[in-house]
């Protein structure tokens, strides 16, 4: 595992940026939290020349807010085969996969974490993507698991 080629950060939204809790009001709305130790990543990491990409199973309004309010002009929203997602984006940005870090939670999120050159997960990632991943984050999803990415990456390139 070595840091040291990594260009993009290709992250999940839901139980990595978020905790993974869905909210709903009594009108029938969601919501959902994040943090701003995670806003505070992705000026961190393009500041030391990463970038960044969003990959979500999720297609609404809120995993699109969540795009633009982090500044992520690169996502893929609705993406049931994540693998095949990285693939796609790895292509279209003329990336190889030990380029990129891919940071998920799920299942769906395994052969993503697999084809990466660093898979990372959260800390409460489900087993199959903890025992897939090169980096386990002590934080949880939604709570700065990010952050704690971007700082180990830059911290050791």
């Amino acid at each position: 595992m070595t840091v040291k080629n990594i260009k993009y950060i290709f992250a999940d939204i839901d139980g990595v940026l978020t905790d993974g809790t869905v909210r709903i009001d009594e009108a029938g709305r969601e919501s959902k939290a994040i943090s701003f130790r995670d806003l505070d990543a992705i000026g961190i990491g393009r500041a030391a020349g990463l970038d960044f990409a969003f990959i979500t199973g999720e297609d609404t309004p809120i995993a699109h807010f969540m795009a633009q309010r982090f500044g992520v002009e690169i996502a893929v929203f609705g993406a049931k085969d994540k693998g095949k997602a990285v693939a796609s984006l790895l292509k279209e940005l003329g990336l190889t996969a030990d380029e990129i870090c891919y940071i998920g939670d799920s299942a769906r999120d395994v052969p993503a974490i697999e084809m990466a050159g660093i898979g990372a997960t959260v800390r409460d990632g489900v087993l199959a993507a903890r025992k897939a991943a090169d980096i386990v984050t002590e934080c949880r999803g939604g709570t700065g698991a990010l952050l704690e990415l971007v700082e180990t990456i830059v911290e050791n390139r």
